[in-house]
């Protein structure tokens, strides 16, 4: 059974995640997916034009009452009506699992891993927690780089998030057979409550999508000036006033930034200051194979992110080649793989990332598969398994009361 707020063939990440993970657990078992309502039009015709996923793979749509859907609205409504999603979650599973006992129980999304599970002590069979994150945090001496309004969200962030995170995030982290963190960060903050983490992004490249993207872009560029990419939402910890300001340094190189948010105003006006508008290009938001096409003929992803999670852009820019400079905080290291070009952390942190992007040598870098859809079913074949028998053995410690559960379902 798999659990997944958010799931549903699209462009959404966290959506595509979800469903990327249904479809690899449908080719070895028997999976009962429940999402909202709000992706049942892509869900129904993914399951169209592949009849033959009916066999093996069964969606449930779970909301709340209208009402509370109508008044779900902005940032702040996502969290709340969350919560209640999971509380109603917990109630159907628990039912289902009386109806047909599961095997393993799965929490894919969200992904946040200081909000609660509806799966946590909803049945008795094994738990999978995950890829979860958020526990990466900004360091303070990067504080000057957030300005005003990004130190005081990431000040907040940490007083909301940290209590919630020791309340139902090491509950969850305890009653799971398994973790799965986003990156070394949640994994480290989580292994003092739990024996069995391991670290698997989110991220579910397919190659269709890559491949439109590639073949829409210009060859590599082996001569000229050099061109950088930033890919993100323009707020201050994504890091974009840290890119801009290497940029100073490195006269030789061009730099697009695709995104939009609060921040853009003042990156402009970092631009002009700097006298580098000529070398400097706001994209906007673009559509996702523009994207993929700028991240196809780049010299480089420079992607000083503070505490992303995961960054799936990461992920999407080293399948492609391209050479990701980023900080050693959080997802991004992790999914730029071979690519990764990670920046040390000095006094002078735009000098240090200059350095970094100069060193780069020209040409591509190599195409990881690291990331790629098709590596998912033996990855939860796997984690599966090992839920499974992590969880037979902690039934059998002493003193513990052992729960009935029903005998393994035969795979197919």
């Amino acid at each position: 059974m798999i659990s997944a707020y958010a799931c549903g063939p699209g462009d959404e990440p966290e959506a595509a995640a979800g469903w990327a993970f249904a479809l690899a657990a449908s080719t070895f078992c028997d999976v009962v997916v429940v999402t909202r309502r709000r992706f049942e039009g892509a869900i129904s015709s993914a399951l169209a034009a592949r009849p033959e996923l009916a066999q093996s793979l069964r969606v449930i749509y779970l909301d709340r009452h209208p009402a509370l859907v109508a008044l779900k609205r902005g940032q702040a409504g996502i969290y709340w009506y969350y919560v209640l999603w999971q509380r109603s979650l917990r109630r159907l599973v628990s039912r289902l699992h009386e109806q047909l006992p599961f095997d393993v129980v799965h929490h894919v999304t969200f992904a946040n891993d200081w909000l609660p599970c509806g799966l946590v002590g909803a049945t008795s069979a094994p738990l999978v927690w995950g890829p979860v994150g958020g526990a990466s945090a900004s360091p303070v001496r990067l504080a000057r780089w957030l300005g005003v309004r990004g130190s005081i969200t990431e000040l907040v962030r940490e007083a909301i998030t940290r209590p919630l995170r020791r309340l139902w995030g090491d509950r969850a982290a305890r009653e799971a057979s398994v973790v799965v963190a986003q990156n070394h960060d949640v994994a480290r903050r989580f292994a003092p409550v739990t024996a069995h983490a391991v670290v698997e992004a989110n991220a579910s490249i397919l190659s269709d999508d890559l491949a439109a993207g590639a073949a829409s872009s210009a060859a590599p560029n082996l001569v000229g000036p050099r061109r950088a990419v930033f890919v993100g939402r323009l707020i201050s910890w994504k890091g974009a006033r840290i890119a801009i300001a290497a940029m100073a340094d490195l006269q030789d190189w061009t730099f697009d930034i695709y995104g939009e948010g609060y921040d853009r105003g003042y990156l402009e006006r970092q631009v002009r200051r700097l006298g580098i508008t000529d070398r400097v290009r706001f994209r906007g938001h673009r559509p996702r194979t523009e994207v993929l096409a700028a991240l196809a003929e780049a010299d480089a992803l420079v992607f000083p992110s503070m505490h992303d999670q995961a960054g799936w852009v990461a992920a999407e820019a080293s399948a492609l080649g391209c050479p990701v400079v980023c900080l050693p905080f959080g997802g991004p290291p992790v999914l730029a793989d071979v690519n990764a070009h990670v920046v040390s952390l000095e006094r002078d942190l735009p000098a240090a990332l200059a350095r970094t992007v100069a060193a780069l040598p020209r040409g591509r870098g190599e195409r990881s598969h690291r990331w790629d859809a098709g590596r998912l079913p033996r990855f939860l074949e796997q984690t599966y398994d090992r839920a499974c028998a992590t969880s037979a053995v902690a039934e059998e410690r002493p003193g513990r009361r052992r729960v009935p559960r029903p005998a393994r379902a035969q795979r197919r």
